[in-house]
């Protein structure tokens, strides 16, 4: 027989198509339908992602189509911690520790394709965390669960069953060194409290007490002490009803800079230099030459708002003197004075007040001997 060229070319094209179409079933197509388009696309397809924000470390479900075969996860051009595919169209993606903000982007054997959106959250590491943030908590008798109150959450509490007598405790999970503890009450709160520490549960120390508690926020500041567990005794309540707060919060709150460190100092006349006053080294020492009425100045360098001196006297401490502050070293208010001191570590609390200059005029000795200190700090 002989086929015609027209007959030939029709055949040749049928034989393509047939060959194609089969090869892209090989992974489009559904095998299992005759009739299914051999034209389905095997590309990723994103339809949405929940949520639609997240931190490092959240989890990001993404559906579409086409995930079998996923490589690889994106956040805004930034590669997903980890992901799992849970099936064809849909999976579970972590955001990774550096995040973007952007497109969600899924890739598979046959190419990327992403959906935009996604807003990375950078968390704010906090240089004082509350450290009994989720931590396991018990209580004597409760109306609710315990981890209410160290969820962080301000819309959910914890409440005691009725009466006085209760107790709450919190585990830190290691021995941290605290002091600070934040109770922050609901209506219902305890007139008076303990506050109770231990490293092991079991020989507890009390470093706080109170019989005239008032509720709203309790900010208690204490020494720095060891402690893993942290317990509340509520011994009395304040109302009528269940003793109750919304979170109870630990915390090692880092002490407050001292501005005058190394900053410039000057005296009116010196045996040594003024600095050693400003080093913070408690081994070293200013002192004035002989006589009554020095003066010693610190220069911040800008202005702050202070509210407090301390100054740790050497032995020859000064019996009367004043301490000035200023903005631009010529106008002085006077913030503390005294005619009876005494020495020792004192601690001046004055008025929040704008100061960039702060002196202390050393009117009168307090010894035969040149007056004299170990550090003059100056606080916030």
């Amino acid at each position: 027989m002989i086929m015609s060229k027209e007959f030939l070319l029709v055949m040749t094209g049928l034989g393509c198509l047939l060959f194609t179409a089969c090869s892209e079933r090989d992974y489009g197509a559904n095998p299992y339908d005759p009739d299914t388009p051999v034209t389905v696309s095997e590309m990723p397809k994103i339809n949405s992602f929940e949520p639609t924000e997240g931190k490092t470390g959240d989890i990001i479900e993404i559906t579409g189509a086409n995930f079998s075969t996923a490589t690889a996860v994106t956040f805004g051009g930034k590669a997903a911690g980890s992901f799992e595919v849970i099936s064809d169209e849909l999976i579970e993606a972590t955001v990774g520790p550096y995040g973007g903000t952007g497109a969600v982007g899924v890739t598979n054997h046959k190419g990327t394709r992403s959906l935009d959106g996604f807003l990375y959250v950078e968390e704010v590491i906090s240089d004082n965390p509350n450290l009994a943030l989720n931590k396991p908590a018990t209580a004597h008798e409760s109306f609710n669960d315990p981890s209410l109150a160290v969820d962080g959450d301000m819309g959910s509490r914890w409440s005691a069953e009725a009466g006085d007598g209760h107790w709450f405790q919190v585990d830190l999970m290691k021995v941290y060194s605290i002091n600070t503890i934040v109770i922050r009450w609901e209506g219902a709160y305890a007139s008076e409290y303990d506050l109770q520490v231990s490293t092991d549960d079991v020989n507890f120390t009390t470093i706080y007490s109170t019989i005239d508690a008032v509720g709203g926020v309790d900010s208690i500041a204490f020494a720095n002490t060891d402690a893993r567990y942290v317990k509340i005794l509520l011994n009395k309540a304040g109302t009528p009803w269940n003793m109750s707060f919304y979170e109870f919060e630990v915390y090692n709150t880092p002490p407050p800079p001292n501005l005058a460190l190394n900053k410039p100092a000057t005296a009116h006349e010196s045996f040594n230099d003024p600095s050693l006053a400003v080093d913070g080294d408690p081994g070293t020492r200013w002192s004035a030459t002989e006589g009554d009425g020095h003066w010693f100045q610190v220069d911040l360098v800008k202005e702050y708002t202070i509210s407090k001196v301390c100054i740790s006297w050497e032995g020859a401490y000064a019996s009367e003197y004043e301490i000035q502050v200023s903005t631009d070293n010529l106008n002085f208010t006077s913030v503390f004075s005294t005619t009876t001191g005494e020495g020792g570590d004192v601690e001046h609390l004055f008025a929040p007040i704008t100061a960039r200059y702060v002196k202390i005029l050393l009117h009168k000795a307090g010894t035969p001997w040149n007056m004299s200190f170990w550090e003059f700090e100056v606080y916030e």
